[in-house]
C-alpha cells in the first residue's frame, strides 16, 4: 500500500459558522468517507503531516492512501473542542411613524362623502375635521386656496381664512365656503388646515365642468 498524501488541521480561531453546520448539539463529530473498499480504512498509516493551527475550536485530520489496486481511500474525522459561538443579533428597533394631529375630508355636502372634484355650480364646500391627538384651546385654522384658476385669479390667491379652537384631544369641527355670485371658477385649489402655526393636513380638490 502506498500512501499518498497525509494532512492534519488544527482549526484555532473562530472558524466561520457555516463550515460547522451539523454540529450545534455535538462536542464530537467524527465523519468518515470512504471511496473504494472500507477494508482499508484502519489498514492505512500516515507518513507525512501538514499542520494548519486556529486554536482552540477543533482538530481535523485526513489521509489518503493508494492500496496498489487503483483503489482510492480517503477517511476524514473531526473533533470539535468546543461548540461554535452564536452572538444574538441586536433588535432594531423601529422609528415610530408621527401621529396626526388631525384629519379631514372635504365634501359638497355637510355630512356627505369625501370627494375632490365639485361642478362650478356647487351651493357650498364642507370641509370636516377630527382631532387625533389636540390639546384643548388649540387653534384650528383653514386657508382656501385658488392654485390655478387661469385668469380669474392669480396662482396660489387666499380665497378665504377661518379658525376656531378645539374643545379636546379628539374634537371635531366644520369649514365651509359659499360658491361666489358668478360661481366657481374652474381650475385647481387646495385647503390646508393648521393647529396653532403647523400645518397638519392639506386637501387639494379640482372645479370643473361635469
Amino acid at each position: 500500500m502506498q500512501v499518498v498524501h497525509v494532512g492534519e488541521w488544527n482549526l484555532t480561531a473562530a472558524a466561520p459558522f457555516h463550515t460547522l453546520v451539523g454540529m450545534r448539539e455535538c462536542f464530537l463529530l467524527i465523519a468518515s468517507i470512504v471511496i473504494g473498499n472500507p477494508a482499508w480504512a484502519d489498514a492505512t498509516a500516515p507518513s507525512a503531516k501538514d499542520r494548519w493551527f486556529v486554536p482552540n475550536v477543533s482538530t481535523a485530520k485526513f489521509f489518503t492512501a493508494n492500496p496498489g489496486k487503483g483503489q482510492l481511500l480517503q477517511k476524514i474525522g473531526f473533533k470539535l473542542a468546543e461548540l461554535p459561538k452564536i452572538t444574538e443579533q441586536q433588535a432594531i428597533t423601529p422609528t415610530p411613524a408621527e401621529t396626526k394631529l388631525l384629519t379631514a375630508a372635504l365634501a359638497s355636502e355637510l355630512t356627505g362623502d369625501p370627494q375632490t372634484l365639485f361642478p362650478p355650480d356647487t351651493p357650498k364646500l364642507y370641509l370636516r375635521w377630527q382631532g387625533e391627538t389636540l390639546n384643548p384651546g388649540d387653534k384650528i385654522r383653514c386657508v382656501w386656496i385658488a392654485e390655478d384658476v387661469g385668469d380669474a385669479a392669480p396662482a396660489n390667491y387666499q380665497v378665504n381664512e377661518a379658525s376656531t379652537k378645539a374643545s379636546e384631544t379628539r374634537g371635531f369641527g366644520t369649514f365651509t365656503l359659499s360658491r361666489p355670485n358668478k360661481g366657481w371658477p374652474t381650475g385647481k385649489y387646495r385647503a390646508e388646515v393648521y393647529v396653532g402655526d403647523k400645518l397638519a393636513e392639506t386637501i387639494k380638490f379640482t372645479i370643473q365642468m361635469p
